[in-house]
């Protein structure tokens, strides 16, 4: 009977221990010793036993370990016994403390900052920072020279942990130049989300003034945006717009101004700033609109900001079209933003050319939030019914800037649209619907019925488009190559309960085959799943399967460096095998290609298939060989001959 995963973690903890125990009391040399614990490292909750290693690598030679320790380095402690615990406080302390005096010591900034804040993690939240804050004062005050001030911080530089008002006054009387980007690193945060006043995070009004006293604006101008409490800013920044007449002087004041934290009366302040200022204030408005977001109302239902409305009612009844368009896009309720497309739409006594500039303005993302490898977007979408009518008045902009709004999702299935879309015999619209409905997965079809009417309409459509001619092949190829990366999540169930998927990637493999533009297309598509149907086209055992890889060998050969799941990897490889397989030309410009893949690091890249692979080309075409590929046969005189 296999064993369970608490069990092989026990094991595996267990065995952790005993190894390390018996690698560190082996006599070796220290690069013996290196060498075991990398070896070492391979295995499960290496990391987990710094509280061991760590220490006796220190205490060993702690300059020719510090790579090792660094790379390996985690603030947890697991035992033999399976068991997590803190390690300052259990048998090894004693050796843990004795690391972190000589780090500190030795002025070894890197190790000391991980030790310390291993250490100060057991503490309570505010034992935290009390003792946090003792330990910053008393080493700074200490330091007697700029450099061992500096010094002395980047050991305490804790990003967990939080100045109060005493500590970071205390800094700046000793050294302000030193400690300025300390503090400024350090500060609280005041969070506001439900509109309290915040009266336990008051304003270091005292810090305020000393750094406005010695010049440093920009300091006042820091603590003041990332403390100040909502009605505070808006008494001064209406004070401003009374006071400051020069709207460019204006302009900087409120950006110097402008609170870091959220704050949920921003619309209401940004209404009472146009009304007092009309037009000078309006850049200040258009960069801090996404400042505005909607709250979460009763369940679970979104509700505009407050004060939203109004300001949306201000800048229609001024002309603000700028302010209006922005605050719709980036701020508003999906509901706000419907509605108002709902009204632009039936708004027939507006001109024309007006009401298609205002739609333009509101289409598009309303904000992005990118971080490495990962991009999001945030789209307003439209309802079902106003889909309709803004593509029966204005059917180009529906399927050009509008398309991102009635991209079809858990939120609606667009059957209206659909419907439309289908009597029109819009190509281009309905090829951007289907690649969003290919990869929405039905759960349950007695509660998703427009979701079950929008599939089988489409893929009505789609099994009557013309074979000849590659007609379907063109267009399902277009749908499919619309699909996002990233978009499909099981693909097994996809296929079996989304019926337009099935046709488009289970169902029309001949017709891909037929055009070769199609295959082309599948072989760019973002989405990997479409790019692993064209790989799986191509490996077909058929001349024409062969003539197209050859073609298309520009792209199959990148998919050799590409990150790829083994089953994706070897329909690749089967791709590439057919377009070596067609030709001598193809087969040449790929044998460098693939001898090149082998000195690729990744561990788990499928060598031997690559291997078979580049075996199976230089059997079909043998003048391809190298001198070391090239057999030999050994004749009874023992003088090679060529095969």
């Amino acid at each position: 009977m296999s064993e369970s995963w608490q069990q092989r973690f026990h094991r595996e903890a267990r065995e952790m221990d005993t190894a390390l125990r018996s690698v560190l009391a082996r006599r070796q040399s220290d690069e013996e010793l290196r060498a075991a614990l990398e070896e070492l490292a391979r295995r499960p909750y290496f990391r987990d036993f710094t509280w061991l290693w760590g220490p006796a690598l220190h205490v060993r030679d702690r300059v020719r370990f510090r790579p090792l320790l660094l790379s390996w380095f985690t603030p947890s402690a697991l035992t033999a016994a399976g068991k997590w615990v803190d390690a300052w406080k259990g048998g090894n302390a004693a050796a843990l403390k004795t690391w972190l005096d000589d780090a500190d010591r030795a002025d070894d900034v890197e190790v000391f900052r991980r030790l310390y804040a291993w250490k100060l993690a057991g503490l309570p939240r505010g034992t935290l920072d009390t003792e946090w804050r003792e330990d910053v004062m008393r080493r700074f005050k200490a330091a007697t020279t700029r450099s061992a001030r500096h010094t002395a911080l980047a050991k305490v530089d804790l990003s967990q942990c939080r100045l109060d008002e005493k500590t970071a006054l205390a800094l700046d009387t000793v050294d302000p130049e030193a400690a300025r980007a300390f503090i400024l690193d350090h500060l609280p945060w005041r969070w506001s989300i439900w509109g309290q006043r915040d009266a336990f995070l008051p304003l270091w009004t005292t810090l305020m003034e000393r750094a406005r006293a010695r010049g440093d604006a920009a300091m006042a101008s820091a603590l003041y945006r990332r403390l100040v409490d909502e009605a505070t800013w808006r008494r001064d920044v209406l004070a401003l717009a009374r006071d400051v007449r020069e709207p460019e002087a204006l302009l900087r004041e409120l950006k110097e101004h402008h609170p870091e934290a959220a704050t949920p009366g921003i619309a209401h302040v940004f209404v009472e700033l146009a009304e007092v200022r009309g037009r000078d204030v309006v850049p200040y408005l258009l960069e801090h609109l996404r400042s505005v977001f909607p709250r979460w109302g009763v369940f679970g239902r979104r509700k505009n900001a407050k004060g939203l409305p109004e300001l949306l009612q201000l800048a229609r009844v001024r002309g603000w079209e700028d302010v209006w368009s922005v605050a719709l896009r980036t701020s508003a309720t999906a509901e706000t933003f419907d509605a108002e497309v709902r009204r632009l739409v039936e708004d027939t006594a507006t001109d024309e050319a007006v009401t298609r500039r205002r739609l333009l303005q509101v289409a598009g993302a309303g904000g992005e939030w990118n971080l490495p490898g990962l991009g999001l977007a945030r789209v307003q979408p439209l309802t079902d019914g106003t889909a309709v009518a803004l593509y029966t008045r204005f059917p180009e902009l529906l399927r050009g800037p509008f398309r991102m709004h009635v991209a079809s999702g858990w939120h609606a299935a667009y059957p209206k649209l659909v419907s439309q879309a289908l009597q029109q015999d819009d190509e281009d619209l309905l090829d951007f619907l289907a690649s969003r409905a290919a990869m929405h997965l039905v759960h349950d079809p007695k509660t998703q019925k427009d979701w079950v009417k929008v599939l089988d309409a489409l893929a009505s459509h789609y099994e009557a488009l013309p074979k000849e001619g590659g007609v379907f092949a063109r267009r399902a190829a277009s749908a499919l190559g619309a699909i996002p990366a990233f978009a499909v999540w099981d693909y097994d169930a996809l296929l079996e309960k989304n019926r337009l998927a099935r046709l488009f990637f289970q169902r029309s493999d001949d017709f891909y085959l037929a055009e070769p533009r199609a295959v082309r297309d599948l072989l760019e598509a973002p989405q990997i799943h479409v790019q692993a149907l064209a790989f799986r086209l191509l490996g077909r055992d058929s001349p024409r399967a062969r003539e197209l890889a050859a073609e298309n060998l520009d792209l199959l050969q990148a998919t050799l460096l590409r990150p790829l799941h083994r089953r994706t990897r070897h329909a690749a490889f089967s791709a590439l095998a057919n377009a070596a397989a067609h030709g001598v030309e193809p087969a040449r410009r790929l044998v460098p290609r693939l001898r090149d893949t082998f000195a690729l690091p990744d561990t788990r890249y499928p060598k031997e298939s690559l291997v078979a692979l580049l075996a199976q080309v230089l059997v079909r075409w043998p003048e391809l060989r190298g001198p070391s590929e090239t057999p030999r046969v050994f004749g009874p005189t023992g003088e090679a001959e060529r095969a």
